[in-house]
């Protein structure tokens, strides 16, 4: 049995959450009957080849306003050994509301917070307000999860002056920086990777219409982050766009080449030393 802790999941509950996005304004997925419905944690702690002793939950749309109920739902899904949390919080906000947006999230599972900035919304990641609130996160050991292309070097190069300038703030770059066959991406993961406190997940190719070869796009990532800084993840449900959980799994494994060493650091280790997962 294979251990995997997976850092980049959702769960649904369609009935108590509100998740605008997805049931009156819902992206042109393929499968997206599979994926507008309830998912909830005991159908994948039950696999047959790996099992799932971790999970981090990254914010769903639960509720915009009020985030925190998506933390007080899930804290009734799981046991707490079992789970971390990111949460949604506005990146550009004022100073001030940032702050204030922190201290409604308080909570145990809380581990860092994304605010997708996605195309043209990345530009909001220039505005002179996120340095101050990036170096709050970080004052509260809370870490910033980055969602947007890698091929916006703009704002990779804005993202590694405010680094430098706060050497303690961890940024993890969500579904390898989004990057498909056709873009320009490797100079900008560079100056990424050069970041101490900078990691990556490997997932989200099902959102893109042309992704990079997996094998191609792993051994860059290998290359320039190392094997500490690369992980694994599914984006459960959103893979169903084109592979169910288990499958998204087996690839994965797949792609270690039966370097037992390499599939444990990126499927399990990272992950738990990254998202502070107690246990062995």
């Amino acid at each position: 049995m294979n251990k995997i802790i997976d850092p980049h999941l959702h769960f649904f509950s369609l009935q108590q959450g509100q998740y605008h996005w997805l049931k009156h304004n819902p992206p042109g997925w393929p499968n997206l009957d599979l994926i507008r419905q309830d998912h909830l944690p005991d159908a994948l702690f039950s696999l047959s080849d790996f099992s799932l002793e971790g999970c981090v939950h990254i914010e769903a749309g639960f509720d915009n306003e009020q985030p925190r109920r998506e933390l007080d739902w899930l804290a009734q899904l799981l046991p707490a050994t079992r789970y971390k949390a990111v949460s949604y919080a506005q990146i550009d906000a004022s100073a001030a509301q940032f702050r204030r947006q922190l201290d409604a999230l308080k909570h145990p599972s809380l581990v860092a917070i994304r605010d997708i900035t996605e195309g043209q919304d990345a530009a909001r990641l220039l505005t002179p307000q996120v340095a101050d609130n990036l170096a709050l996160l970080s004052e509260k050991g809370l870490h910033f999860e980055a969602q947007f292309e890698l091929t916006q070097h703009n704002v990779v190069t804005h993202l590694c002056n405010i680094a430098r300038q706060v050497p303690n703030l961890r940024i993890m770059l969500n579904h390898s920086g989004l990057v498909g066959e056709a873009d320009n991406w490797l100079e900008n993961a560079a100056l990424l990777a050069a970041l101490p406190h900078c990691a990556i997940k490997f997932s989200g190719h099902e959102l893109l219409a042309s992704p990079l070869p997996l094998q191609t796009q792993l051994t860059s990532l290998l290359n320039l982050f190392g094997t500490e800084r690369v992980m694994f993840a599914s984006n459960h449900p959103v893979c169903l766009i084109r592979h169910d959980y288990h499958s998204v799994w087996q690839q994965y494994l797949a792609l270690c080449q039966q370097d037992n060493a390499l599939w444990h650091r990126l499927s399990y280790a990272n992950a738990k030393n990254w998202y502070g997962f107690n246990g062995s």
